[in-house]
């Protein structure tokens, strides 16, 4: 039996359970690619398995974050370095065929925005809105102040308003 305080198989499981898709979800709009988003959503999950004799449970939400937004920060300037040393380099197709012409506009107007983003700024944000992290978690994650994870968002909101228009939240 693991230590209290030590990461068991069945919290590790049940944190897989609950994580994966949030963790999916902000890697996903790291690296804008479905294939790439589940591999470092897989890696970072067993990166937490193999380190688990040394994680804290009361530790361990943020650190998947951190762990899979390091993994996604790594593969994205794997791919841009590939992409600045070969000859033509394709786009990859990020919209089905049945998109409208202005959904598949929209789609890389927002990801040209989010990209535009410095990544201290990107990486708050998509925590923010993806993640279901509280603030004083994604501060832990990020390894900040929580009042820096508060400024931070509002900096990132404020360039994707300048770049995208008004930014209207749905209410539910």
């Amino acid at each position: 039996m693991a230590p209290p305080h030590e990461l068991s198989r069945a919290h590790f499981e049940a944190l897989y359970v609950r994580l994966e898709k949030p963790v999916f979800n902000v890697v996903y709009r790291w690296l804008w690619s479905t294939e790439e988003a589940r591999d470092v959503t897989q890696e970072a999950f067993v990166k937490l398995w193999d380190a688990r004799r040394r994680v804290r449970v009361e530790t361990v939400e943020p650190l998947i974050f951190r762990s899979a937004l390091n993994l996604a920060a790594n593969r994205l300037r794997a791919r841009k370095v590939r992409r600045l040393f070969s000859l033509g380099a394709t786009e990859e197709a990020h919209a089905s065929p049945h998109d409208s012409l202005e959904q598949q506009q929209r789609h890389r107007a927002v990801r040209q925005a989010v990209e535009a983003l410095p990544e201290k700024l990107r990486s708050v944000v998509m925590l923010c809105e993806f993640s279901g992290l509280s603030t004083a978690e994604i501060a832990q994650a990020l390894e900040i102040p929580p009042g820096t994870v508060g400024s931070r968002r509002s900096l990132a909101m404020a360039a994707l308003e300048r770049a995208l228009g008004p930014l209207h939240e749905e209410v539910s």
